[in-house]
């Protein structure tokens, strides 16, 4: 890493999923945006000619347009939503990806999957990956939105990246020391916040830092070339236990 992180050990990766372990050209994001603008058609009944750029508006100011209509008032149930949204998306596209899978269990860190998805959606995109044993958790929309919230008030906000509020309520959820975490992501304003959050963070599919990012990788798959110090030894602090099999069940984190 660059001079910001030179010196630092990690104890875990925070890994966001669609669009960094796979490529953004397999064109999974175009189709659930697509997949977005059907059910605000045909299940909320919105005006056809206010949908494409009502759908980004909302992504943009709010984190995912779920999130914005659910502020704007619209009743739904969040399952679904993921159902309509994800049910139909070409997941064909995603093969088995054996060298992204042999670099993570290579690493000796803790791995976890922090994403705005639902668990179904992201259970499948691992599987379809091959990568379903490679991280201790996942944390997701349910993680961060449980069906009881304590303020009623607050029942119709939605909590999920890029909010500053997601990245402290991920650290607090999984015991995060930010210092020690390595966040990566796609999305340039998520590296802002995982960096305002105090995490180290990587560009994931851009060859050009973002505000915010101490590294760019053009692939996943530059991992290793990009950063080696995260397979250096950690002194000998906890061998064993970092060097666990990674063949275990993913849950969601909660």
């Amino acid at each position: 890493m660059e001079s910001s992180t030179s010196g630092a050990k990690f104890d875990c990766l925070l890994f966001d999923m669609d669009d960094t372990l796979y490529p953004l050209s397999l064109g999974i994001n175009l189709a659930c945006r697509k997949n977005i603008q059907d059910y605000m058609l045909s299940k909320l009944h919105i005006e056809e000619s206010q949908v494409p750029k009502m759908c980004l508006d909302l992504y943009k100011e709010y984190g995912t347009t779920m999130a914005g209509l659910k502020l704007l008032g619209y009743g739904f149930d969040y399952d679904d939503f993921h159902a309509c949204v994800h049910g139909t998306l070409p997941y064909e596209k995603l093969k088995p990806d054996p060298v992204l899978r042999q670099l993570l269990l290579s690493l000796p860190q803790r791995k976890i999957i922090f994403t705005n998805s639902d668990k179904a959606h992201a259970s499948r995109v691992l599987e379809k990956l091959g990568l379903e044993d490679c991280f201790e958790g996942i944390i997701c929309f349910e993680t961060l939105n449980p069906p009881t919230k304590q303020d009623v008030h607050d029942q119709n906000r939605i909590l999920c990246k890029p909010s500053l509020e997601s990245m402290e309520a991920v650290i607090e959820i999984a015991k995060l020391d930010p210092s020690r975490t390595v966040f990566f992501d796609d999305s340039a304003r998520n590296i802002a916040a995982g960096k305002a959050a105090g995490l180290h963070t990587v560009i994931v599919g851009s060859s050009t830092p973002v505000p915010g990012a101490d590294v760019a990788l053009e692939s996943i798959h530059n991992l290793k070339e990009a950063l080696p110090e995260l397979w250096e030894a950690t002194a000998g602090e906890h061998v064993e236990a970092v060097l666990r099999p990674a063949a275990v069940e993913t849950t969601v984190l909660a």
